[in-house]
């Protein structure tokens, strides 16, 4: 796991290797991933360096992938989309691994409530 860079009176709560689902392309790839939970963000760290402030996440659940994985969901906040002005669309993350459980109790930790 890259280490990543803190801001000033920024904490890490915990890290973990994970595999991020890209559901977007409507491909079930899967990226192996380092996870990161500060006090002040989730980073990502994939081809994609996924950053969400915590104050840009509206919740996460927990569940499974075909019923054996266990799953965290990330979901960020609504926000109108640009074609038409109406509906709204929100970014969701879905990560599976061995520290999910882990990565739950740094949500919470983190102050990101369970949906």
């Amino acid at each position: 796991m890259s280490n990543i860079q803190l801001n000033p009176g920024e904490a890490l709560i915990g890290k973990g290797l994970v595999s991020y689902r890209d559901l977007e392309k409507h491909t079930c790839q899967c990226w192996h991933a380092a996870i990161y939970v500060t006090n002040q963000k989730v980073f990502l760290d994939t081809y994609t360096e996924i950053e969400l402030k915590l104050s840009k996440i509206r919740g996460f659940t927990f569940g499974r992938i075909l019923v054996f994985f266990p799953s965290v969901t990330i979901y960020g906040q609504a926000e109108k989309t640009m074609y038409g002005g109406h509906g709204l669309t929100e970014d969701a993350y879905t990560v599976t691994g061995f520290p999910i459980k882990k990565l739950k109790g740094w949500l919470l930790q983190a102050g990101v409530r369970e949906l």
